[in-house]
């Protein structure tokens, strides 16, 4: 995790460790995110909370955001640990770790924009206890509008906050002590269940509360996500999100539980348009229309596990936004997820069963 045994790679500039510390580090791992960098961090300086740093890891960026950053210091101080060459997600935040003075460490990422109140309830839920990790979700509205976006933002801040007591904590607002960080060795890097799947800050709040802390998201701490989703991106993520937890999943052999955005609902509405589907099939096979009857049961029951997310749906969105967001998530959504699921069950069975690797 120790940043010093990267010193070729990177470079860190800012106040000197002799500086008053402040009580909070708001780590922010930056890769090519130039167009959200003055929207971040005009955020971050917006916050009641006052008594924080800006830790900033530039991952090799092959943009301008360097420059841009360059031009919004004066405005928005930081301190920057800059990569001489792409490590990672997980390492950047490591080393953004290792160079933060604040006892807290705010995780967020370059394309989530913190609410004024964010970081002043993140500390306050701290200050409760000791061995804790406290995380937001998502706003239901997403900073840049359109169907997709609005969809995503919404379904996450459904699954993340409909329990206050979470099996994890995600990295676009995670709160945890520096010293608790340091103790659990920072965020894995592996490939294979690190960084490149996406499960980093999973795998980080599922041996926590192994070790016994509780993680905690408290319904009013939330961050607005910068998605740029269009359908093709909204698929690609929705494949390799599956994909990777899939993976992790199998791997942690709780492939069935309710976690975050691998939520009962996702699960149901796969299973029972997979149950749909077979029996469609056997329907234009066999010509027995009572085979409908099972189809509308299992559908109907789909919409009863789903019910809360799209009554949420509906409340902030209005009626067509709900029927387009229906025929996405129960028509369009498990084809795509059953579809990196399936790639992520064969390559664990390759890596893990076959090659023996991970064991």
């Amino acid at each position: 995790m120790s940043a010093s045994n990267q010193q070729a790679d990177l470079a860190a500039t800012g106040p000197s460790p002799e500086a008053a510390r402040p009580a909070v580090s708001v780590v922010i791992p930056v890769y090519n995110s130039a167009g959200y960098l003055e929207t971040v961090l005009a955020a971050v300086y917006q916050s009641s909370f006052r008594d924080f740093e800006v830790v900033i890891v530039n991952d090799c960026s092959t943009d301008n955001s360097l420059q841009v950053l360059s031009g919004l210091s004066d405005r928005f101080p930081y301190r920057l640990v800059d990569f001489q060459e792409n490590l990672g997600v997980s390492k950047a935040r490591n080393a953004g770790a290792d160079a933060a003075r604040g006892d807290i460490i705010l995780f967020i990422d370059a394309d989530c924009v913190v609410q004024p109140h964010t970081m002043a309830r993140c500390v306050a839920a701290m200050e409760q206890e000791d061995r804790i990790c406290v995380g937001g979700a998502y706003t239901t509205e997403p900073w840049d509008k359109g169907f997709f976006n609005t969809f995503q933002s919404i379904y996450i801040n459904h699954v993340e906050t409909k329990v206050e007591n979470p099996d994890y904590i995600a990295t676009h607002c995670m709160a945890i002590r520096k010293d608790t960080f340091r103790k659990f060795g920072g965020f894995i890097t592996d490939s294979f269940i690190g960084h490149a799947a996406s499960v980093e800050d999973v795998e980080l709040s599922h041996r926590m509360l192994a070790a016994g802390y509780r993680l905690s998201r408290p319904q009013d701490i939330l961050v607005q996500h910068i998605f740029g989703y269009n359908f093709r991106k909204s698929v690609k993520n929705a494949v390799k999100k599956s994909k990777y937890w899939t993976m992790y999943s199998l791997k942690n052999r709780d492939v069935m539980k309710d976690s975050g955005a691998a939520s009962y609902e996702l699960k149901t509405n796969v299973g029972t348009q997979a149950l749909n589907l077979g029996l469609l099939v056997a329907l234009l096979l066999t010509g027995k229309w009572w085979l409908l009857l099972p189809m509308a049961a299992l559908f109907l029951a789909n919409l009863a596990v789903s019910f809360r997310l799209l009554l949420l749906i509906k409340r902030e969105q209005g009626w067509w936004f709900l029927a387009r967001a229906m025929a996405y998530f129960m028509l369009v959504y498990p084809i795509v997820v059953a579809y990196g699921s399936g790639v992520g069950t064969l390559k664990y069975i390759w890596e893990v069963k076959l090659l023996k690797r991970y064991s």
